[in-house]
């Protein structure tokens, strides 16, 4: 069973020698921890405005961010996840890596949900976890979490719009849904930190028996 940690190498001439995907994560993600925090007041985001609303203006932040602060990261916006047989699903974000040659293959695959998803009791209440379009169940089903040629990735992550509450109640709640769903413990969602965003890690059994690691970046709009 591979870590969700284990480098993948990269192929292509114009990367240093001994360069990994794995430290174009971890550096994805350090971008992505230092611009989400003023996400939402950059552009003004309203808790009336639809999931597909936020996630458009993320992919135009993101986008815009990256350029500005010179980090070599390229953001595409409902990317095809190849699945062995029929139609292919779509991730919300896919991350790649700019390279002066060719485009590498994407590294990172971002979903974005809201919390509240839907009224208490409602069809669709805990969808950040399971159901018809269900964020993190996607990713553990192989739905989700791929690069271009299909191969699934070992690292990827889920935004979280928090429209009510804070983060100490949506972790909780969170992680009730997991335990209501019959999912291992070892599943539930750790807080790293919360302050302007919250940080959360949480790892997951995909149906081929591989780990895969979560990280969620909750933002308050």
């Amino acid at each position: 069973m591979q870590s969700p940690s284990a480098p993948k190498h990269i192929p292509y001439r114009n990367i240093q020698k001994g360069t990994s995907s794995a430290e174009y994560v971890d550096k994805l993600i350090t971008f992505l921890k230092s611009v989400l925090p003023t996400f939402p007041q950059e552009k003004r985001l309203k808790k009336e405005q639809s999931e597909n609303d936020l996630t458009e203006e993320l992919y135009k932040f993101l986008t815009r961010k990256a350029r500005l602060d010179s980090y070599p990261f390229e953001f595409q916006p409902e990317k095809a996840q190849k699945m062995p047989k029929g139609h292919a699903k779509r991730v919300d974000l896919a991350a790649r890596v700019l390279t002066k040659d060719i485009d590498m293959e994407v590294i990172y695959c971002l979903e974005a949900k809201k919390l509240p998803t839907d009224r208490p009791g409602g069809e669709r209440e805990m969808e950040y976890v399971l159901g018809r379009t269900g964020g993190i169940e996607r990713f553990k089903n192989e739905a989700h979490g791929k690069d271009d040629e299909g191969n699934l990735l070992p690292r990827n992550g889920i935004v979280g719009y928090i429209t009510a509450n804070d983060f100490v109640h949506w972790h909780t709640q969170v992680n009730s849904w997991i335990l209501a769903a019959g999912w291992s413990g070892y599943e539930t969602l750790i807080l790293n930190y919360s302050s302007e965003i919250g940080v959360l890690t949480s790892n997951h059994f995909r149906i081929s028996g591989d780990v895969l690691l979560l990280t969620h970046f909750w933002v308050k709009i």
